[in-house]
């Protein structure tokens, strides 16, 4: 017979059977108390991703546009974290809200509606009350990204059907980024 540590308590006991792992009847009953808790645990977490499965394929076409634009313009407005309104003088002391203000206006450009070049820190005046103050946006679009980038987002005309399995992925994917990144911003401050 061999001595062994018991995995429940640590005292040392000498093993009569080779599938004994513990010391005493209590020790064997706390260990398979932990077994049963742990399959129980991975059965739990099995049904709430089979669930949050089951939820987003419910979800409508709609309803995972406005959530992959959310996180985009969440992602466009932490980059532009420094700077100040795209569209107007507004520098980055502004108490007011703050928006990922589209170039292209979304609804219409589905082409590049989730394109980071397309989306830009904007304050809440210009985005919501001057249509995005877009006679001002351009000029201090062609500075920030070039001529180039601004005329490729303006030639983009083709429509677009962005598929449901599509739109899942791409908030599976961009979600992760931003949640990496946020969580790259905690740790800076």
């Amino acid at each position: 017979m061999k001595t062994r540590k018991c995995r429940a308590c640590g005292a040392v006991y000498t093993q009569y059977q080779s599938f004994v792992t513990w010391c005493s009847p209590e020790c064997g009953a706390e260990i398979a108390a932990k077994k049963v808790a742990k399959i129980k645990r991975e059965e739990a977490v099995k049904v709430r991703r089979a669930d949050k499965v089951k939820k987003e394929s419910q979800k409508t076409p709609t309803k995972l546009e406005g959530e992959c634009r959310a996180i985009v313009q969440e992602l466009a407005r932490i980059r532009d974290r420094n700077d100040g309104c795209i569209s107007c003088h507004m520098g980055t002391n502004y108490g007011g809200a703050w928006h990922g203000s589209h170039f292209r206006p979304a609804g219409n450009n589905a082409a590049v509606q989730f394109h980071l070049w397309n989306i830009h820190k904007a304050c809440a005046q210009c985005n919501l009350f001057k249509g995005g103050n877009l006679a001002e946006y351009r000029p201090r679009l062609v500075e920030k990204i070039g001529v180039e980038r601004v005329e490729w987002l303006e030639g983009q005309r083709q429509q677009v059907k962005t598929n449901v399995p599509y739109l899942i992925r791409f908030k599976e994917v961009m979600g992760k980024r931003l949640r990496r990144i946020r969580k790259q911003l905690k740790g800076q401050q």
